[in-house]
C-alpha cells in the first residue's frame, strides 16, 4: 500500500449531477470518458417500458415519521438485494413517512411485498402499507455480487469513517444504513484497516463509492461488493 495520503483534489471520477446540478447534457460525454455514474433518464431507471408484471420497485407507506434509513432496512431482512431506498418525510397533512424500495429482481420484491401484506412487518407498532410502484424499475442487468454493501480494507489514514464520509460526500449524495469497523490486522506494508460501509441504495451510491475508489484512491485501499443484510 503507498503510505502518502491522497488530497481530496484528485478528478478521475466527476462528481454525480445530483450533486453538482449540472445538465444532463453531459451524460453521453460521461458514459464515453469512463465517468458514468448512472442514468436516472434510462428505461430501466424510470420505469419506461418496465412491463407490471416485471416491476421491482414499491411504494411502502404508514412509516414513523421520522424513520431512517438504518431502522427501515432492519426491519425488511430475508427479503434480497436491496437496489435503492428513498424515504419521503411527512408534508403538509400527511403526518407519516413513505418509502420507495426498489430490488435488483421481482421475486424478492413480491417477498416484501407478501410480508407487508401479510402484516409480517412491524415498525414501532404501525403496520406499513404497500403497493406496486407507479415508477416501475425494472430487473438490473448487473452481477449476482452486486450490492449496496461495500467492504473496504487498506491504509488506516485512508480507511477510517473520518476520510471516507468526507470523500464519498464530494463525489455523490448518499445516505448510510451503517458502518461497521471490522477492526485492524497486520499487513505485509503495514496494519491494514477494515470497514464495512451499507449505504441505503446500490445505485448511484455504493456503485459510485466503488468505482470513485477504484480510480481515485489505487494502491490505499482495495474495495469490493458484499452480502446485503437484507437478502440474510
Amino acid at each position: 500500500m503507498m503510505s502518502s495520503v491522497p488530497t481530496m483534489d484528485l478528478r478521475y471520477f466527476e462528481p454525480s449531477e445530483q450533486l453538482t446540478g449540472n445538465s444532463s447534457a453531459l451524460r453521453t460525454a460521461n458514459r464515453q470518458n469512463g465517468n458514468y455514474h448512472g442514468d436516472c433518464s434510462l428505461p430501466n431507471n424510470t420505469g419506461a417500458g418496465v412491463p407490471e408484471d416485471q416491476n421491482t420497485n414499491l411504494w411502502i407507506t404508514g412509516l414513523p415519521a421520522n424513520i431512517t434509513i438504518h431502522e427501515l432496512l432492519a426491519a425488511i431482512t430475508h427479503t434480497g438485494r436491496v437496489r435503492s431506498t428513498v424515504i419521503n418525510q411527512p408534508t403538509g397533512i400527511i403526518t407519516t413517512a413513505a418509502a420507495s424500495i426498489s430490488f435488483f429482481n421481482r421475486e424478492d420484491a413480491e417477498r416484501l411485498y407478501l410480508k407487508i401484506m401479510r402484516g409480517r412487518i412491524l415498525l414501532r407498532g404501525q403496520f406499513p402499507l404497500v403497493q406496486w410502484n407507479r415508477n416501475r424499475v425494472g430487473e438490473s442487468a448487473v452481477p449476482p455480487y452486486a450490492s449496496r454493501v461495500l467492504l473496504i480494507a487498506g491504509n488506516p489514514e485512508i480507511v477510517n469513517q473520518t476520510f471516507l464520509n468526507d470523500f464519498f460526500a464530494k463525489k455523490f449524495v448518499y445516505e448510510l444504513d451503517q458502518v461497521i469497523d471490522h477492526g485492524t490486522v497486520p499487513g505485509f506494508g503495514g496494519p491494514i484497516s477494515r470497514l464495512e460501509y451499507r449505504f441505503g441504495s446500490w445505485r448511484s451510491q455504493a456503485s459510485s463509492a466503488r468505482l470513485a475508489l477504484i480510480l481515485e484512491l489505487k494502491g490505499f485501499l482495495l474495495v469490493q461488493y458484499g452480502p446485503d443484510p437484507c437478502a440474510e
